[in-house]
């Protein structure tokens, strides 16, 4: 992506998203040249054109860039002239590393006006320790832009992991889902699947028929002639 390319895409971006309230505002070159005063370095060349073409922050990921000056964007009310004079008065902060995005629970990504290129590094004390929360993440203010241009979420800040080792981080494994139901029935198949509940009133059995005697005609007397008829006198 060229450097006219990301300003059109982050153009496009300030105009659809809702971090400016009102009217998108551009910096002004007299609030860049005293912050450059200030900051002791020039602006990156890609962040000048940024803040003279495009927007006063607003812009990159979270859409949460900060701007320079009195109309720059900011979550709290402060530019980057006022954070890096506060990064620059604990000891021992490098010259020239001017925040410029803050993740959440004191993570910074900090713009290195040294280099025309604009290194970014990233400040986490809650890393390995304060001494070592300071730590270059080998990509530029371009390549930064380029992967968080959409609004999207900065990548994780890399330490140096120097005062004890960096922390083992186990996978994260999918939640376990029950096994698909297999059409082909495999055990016995469903009997009585629509039975009729049994009726309450019981029905008692019918009675068996008596068997006749032994070497006696089964056939009811009525049924017989008068020949076929036993007389009393047989059993």
């Amino acid at each position: 992506m060229t450097e006219d390319e990301l300003l059109d895409v982050l153009r496009a971006r300030v105009a659809a998203a809702p971090a400016w309230r009102g009217p998108v505002e551009l910096a002004t070159p007299g609030a860049i040249a005293e912050a450059e005063h200030l900051i002791g370095f020039p602006l990156p060349p890609l962040l000048r054109r940024i803040y003279l073409e495009v927007a006063n922050g607003g812009f990159g990921p979270r859409d949460g860039v900060l701007g320079v000056g009195e109309n720059a964007w900011s979550d709290d009310g402060g530019d980057i002239v006022d954070l890096y004079g506060d990064f620059s008065s604990a000891p021992g902060h490098p010259r020239g590393l001017v925040p410029v995005y803050e993740v959440g629970c004191a993570i910074w990504w900090l713009l290195e006006f040294r280099d025309p290129a604009g290194p970014m590094w990233g400040w986490d004390p809650g890393g390995c320790c304060t001494e070592h929360a300071l730590a270059p993440q080998g990509l530029t203010l371009a390549d930064w832009l380029a992967e968080t241009h959409d609004g999207g979420e900065a990548r994780e800040i890399e330490q140096p992991w120097v005062c004890r080792p960096r922390p083992v981080r186990l996978p994260v494994r999918p939640p376990r889902r029950s096994p698909p139901a297999d059409p082909t029935p495999t055990g016995p198949p469903e009997i009585a699947a629509n039975l009729r509940k049994r009726s309450a009133v019981r029905i008692p059995p019918t009675a068996a028929p008596r068997r006749p005697a032994p070497g006696r005609d089964p056939r009811p007397r009525w049924n017989l002639s008068p020949d076929e008829a036993p007389r009393r006198d047989e059993p």
